[in-house]
């Protein structure tokens, strides 16, 4: 057994120690950081050896644990490397290890890798900075050669290393106003900070292939004085951090103004001319100038060695950021170079562009690209490792498209190429439009647009193919403009293209389903009750595998995304994530038999009379409304909806109209509309929300066995609710027994396009009602316009799906008659001509 209190104190004594030491002298700073280095060193091999660990792993010192460069509170990195496979074997010893480090008070991070993970992480820089400074506390040393070696022969070269870096640094800048002169300055992250001089020593590193600082003098490219004035910044910084963390009691890097006056003491400064706390920051400030100053010099320098003359193989080289070829008739002599420049584009993503004379000789020689050129195998590799790229794929393709290279290489996509589309769905012509869609795709593997995109984020990172989402992203829309479904004779030439390019039958069919299948996922979501159990194993017949399904969402996304900037909206992100959740759930659960209507029925109201008692309803008032709802009522609102309409219904006498809103879940306004039922209500209700310039994009309406009204319209967020009491308008306006209605108008941008409006029915068997859509160019009042119609011909609206598609409407209603069936022929013959004479 371990005894915890031994290290525990040895620990204690430690920082103890640098603290005492630091507050003597703390010009000696440099000594107290690599002491509690060392102190560490010695506790963790202490600490191993007790529990005696296997000798064939390695403990690894990494980032600034790795430069012996630990301050009183400093993280603790750590990687522990294991032999390949062995993840299972060594788990349970290490997470005892790791555990007893953090009660001994340890704060520690940590990895534990194989030299396979390593490989699979090499991409991320942020890991291979890590890993860049390791070193070896104990263990089997072969394991960590090995593990460097894999860092020097990754796909990071020194001018994608410098680029990354390059990134990192504007985008921290960035975050932090751009400025080194907040008065809360990070003294880590801030310009001119500890990151700026790690940024310089990095690169340096990486391409000089030295071990310090201090070995660049040798290689001419620090002078003696940037050399001393980059080891005194640091120090400085060194004493600031310091302070600051024994001062904050913690990790600190924030120099707030609570702290300002306490570290400026504990450095030494006293009052005199100037306040002791301004005599200090003002060093900080020079300080940090001066290193802002060198950053820019030594990056620059860099960037002039690394960046402006680089061969890359026999045939291109880059020359101040642009790709030349070697040789004015390597597209002659070697076909496959029209691909391969692209790749290695993709690959080197700090080049500008391809340059002006290797342009014109790529141009020249375009016309070799026969219409065999894409079934040679060369070109087939070349181009599948394009696509299968961690970075640079969408540029790599614009490039391809703009420069011609695409069309001849795929011949379908030379159809597209400015091929538009005259109607108001779509703002680009479809090959740009398709490029957009790569792009979409490619950002769902970039960890910097996760927070934009959390679940297709989510979903990327476990695709082991992108490659594959990429072709049928390519292939979508190849076939707009030929006769027949463009979809179904798009799927045929992916699965063309794949066999060409010798992929697996399973990955073949899964790009060709893809393109096939591309639409299906926006028209259930939007078009279908996805609340429905019959439509989720409908659809999920359709995708028939969890794969398919993670695979098909991402395409939808980036594709409605990629249509027309206002297209995406909250509304239509919740209901292809609630048509994901709910597909995925029936895909993988053992029993896909669902229980029957009723027997769901019973189990929601089992679930509404326990919360409302729980929240202190009385169960005979519950038990008294339930009895009036409808069963669909139950089927089409979440138990947390029906006990909101319930706060309502249980307290309230219904002689007066009540309206209530409130953010749903699916991040839209749910206005809900309680009260005695009368003709127009839902058409009044439409017309208040459309004068008030709200975009209504979802609406149920139910009548209750005693003639109530629960009325829910949905509406996408606004600005205009931030200014009005919404409740209280509509309350107002619905006591207003006059009913009127505003002709239709159409939108200026709109009047050039086709107004011819698609009206057309059919029956839903399971809810024994009649479902009308409605397919019209949008215009000004329509939705109120369409209410008019049913309210002059006494229909009933049960439900209703609203969406604008562009600047095209595309409305779903569920009605009935007057007597509450079904519309019959000669019904739904006077509907159409109404609507067709009114819109």
């Amino acid at each position: 057994m371990v005894d915890l209190s031994i290290f525990k104190t040895q620990y204690q004594a430690l920082q103890d120690s640098i603290k005492a030491d630091f507050l003597n002298n703390p010009e000696a700073v440099q000594t107290f950081v690599l002491a509690r280095s060392e102190g560490v060193d010695q506790l963790l091999k202490d600490i191993w050896q007790s529990f005696n660990l296997s000798s064939q792993l390695c403990l690894v010192a990494v980032g600034g644990y790795g430069r012996k460069e630990l301050h009183p509170y400093s993280d603790i990195d750590l990687l522990i490397l294991i032999p390949n496979g062995a993840h299972d074997t060594y788990h349970k010893n290490i997470a005892s290890f790791l555990t007893f480090l953090w009660d001994v008070d340890l704060e520690v991070g940590h990895a534990t890798r194989d030299l396979k993970d390593c490989i699979s992480m090499i991409d991320d820089l942020s890991v291979v900075t890590n890993l860049l400074e390791s070193r070896v506390i104990l263990g089997k040393k072969s394991l960590f050669f090995k593990m460097k070696a894999v860092i020097k022969s990754s796909v990071w070269s020194s001018q994608s290393f410098l680029a990354g870096k390059q990134k990192e640094q504007h985008n921290r800048h960035q975050n932090l106003s751009n400025t080194a002169y907040n008065l809360e300055p990070n003294i880590k992250q801030s310009p001119g900070g500890l990151r700026d001089i790690q940024t310089v020593v990095w690169v340096a590193k990486w391409y000089f292939n030295v071990n310090t600082l201090f070995e660049l003098i040798d290689k001419q490219y620090l002078t003696t004085t940037e050399y001393e004035l980059l080891k005194t910044s640091q120090l400085f910084l060194f004493k600031v951090r310091f302070a600051l963390h024994i001062i904050a009691n913690r990790r600190e890097d924030r120099l707030a103004f609570q702290y300002q006056k306490s570290v400026a003491t504990m450095l030494g400064y006293v009052d005199g001319d100037s306040l002791a706390v301004e005599a200090f920051m003002k060093d900080y400030y020079q300080t940090v100038t001066r290193v802002s100053r060198l950053n820019d010099i030594l990056l620059q320098l860099l960037e002039d060695e690394i960046l402006n003359m680089q061969h890359l193989n026999s045939r291109f080289m880059i020359s101040h950021g642009y790709i030349h070829s070697i040789d004015t008739q390597i597209f002659i002599q070697t076909s496959s170079a029209f691909i391969e420049i692209f790749l290695l584009i993709a690959k080197h993503n700090y080049v500008r562009g391809i340059s002006a004379k290797t342009l014109r000789q790529m141009q020249n020689s375009i016309d070799l690209i026969d219409f065999d050129y894409y079934k040679k195998r060369e070109n087939n590799r070349l181009f599948i490792e394009l696509l299968q790229q961690n970075q640079g794929v969408n540029k790599a393709l614009k490039l391809m498209n703009r420069y011609g290279i695409l069309e001849h290489y795929i011949p379908a996509f030379g159809k597209i190429i400015g091929l538009m589309q005259y109607d108001l769905f779509h703002a680009y012509t479809v090959d740009q439009h398709t490029l957009f869609v790569i792009r979409n795709l490619r950002r769902f593997f970039v960890p910097e647009f996760a927070k934009e995109f959390t679940l297709c984020s989510e979903i990327a990172q476990g695709i082991q193919k992108p490659e594959l989402l990429l072709l049928a992203g390519l292939f979508h829309d190849i076939a707009k403009g030929r006769d027949g479904e463009h979809a179904q004779l798009g799927a045929i030439d992916a699965r063309e293209f794949c066999q060409h390019h010798q992929l697996k039958t399973s990955d073949t069919d899964l790009v060709s389903k893809l393109v096939e299948k591309h639409l299906l996922m926006s028209v259930v979501a939007q078009k279908q009750d996805i609340g429905d159990f019959e439509v989720i194993e409908r659809f999920a017949k359709q995708v028939g595998t969890v794969e398919f399904l993670e695979f098909l969402y991402l395409l939808t996304n980036a594709d409605i995304r990629a249509t027309k900037d206002d297209l995406w909206n909250s509304w239509k992100d919740s209901l292809l994530k609630k048509l994901f959740y709910n597909t995925k759930k029936h895909l993988e659960s053992s029993n896909s038999q669902y229980p029957s209507v009723d027997q769901r029925i019973q189990d929601i109201k089992q679930t509404i009379i326990k919360d409302s008692i729980a929240q202190g309803y009385q169960m005979s008032d519950v038990e008294k409304i339930l009895s009036t709802l409808p069963k669909d009522y139950y089927l089409r609102y979440e138990v947390d909806d029906i006990l909101w309409h319930l706060s309502f219904a249980t307290k309230t006498i219904l002689d007066k109209i009540i309206v209530s809103s409130k953010i749903s879940q699916h991040n839209v306004v749910d206005i809900f509309v309680l009260c005695d039922d009368f003709r127009g209500l839902f058409f009044k209700l439409i017309s208040i929300l459309e004068r008030l310039g709200l975009d209504i994009v979802d609406a149920k309406i139910l009548t209750t066995r005693d003639r109530k009204v629960y009325n829910t319209i949905s509406v996408l967020q606004d600005a205009v609710l931030e200014h009005i009491n919404i409740n209280q308008e509509i309350e107002n306006e619905l006591n207003d027994l006059n009913v009127s209605v505003r002709t239709t108008h159409d939108i200026y941008t709109h009047r050039h396009f086709d107004h011819k409006m698609k009206v057309s029915f059919s029956v839903n068997e399971q809810w024994n009602l009649t479902q009308l859509e409605i397919n019209v160019i949008d215009k000004q009042g329509i939705l109120s316009n369409i209410a008019y119609v049913f309210f002059e011909l006494d229909i009933s609206l049960i439900n209703a799906r609203i969406a604008t598609m562009g600047e095209r409407v595309e409305d779903v209603f569920f009605i009935n008659n007057a007597k509450n069936q079904p519309l019959n022929m000669a019904e739904q013959s006077v509907l159409k001509e109404a609507l067709e004479e009114r819109l």
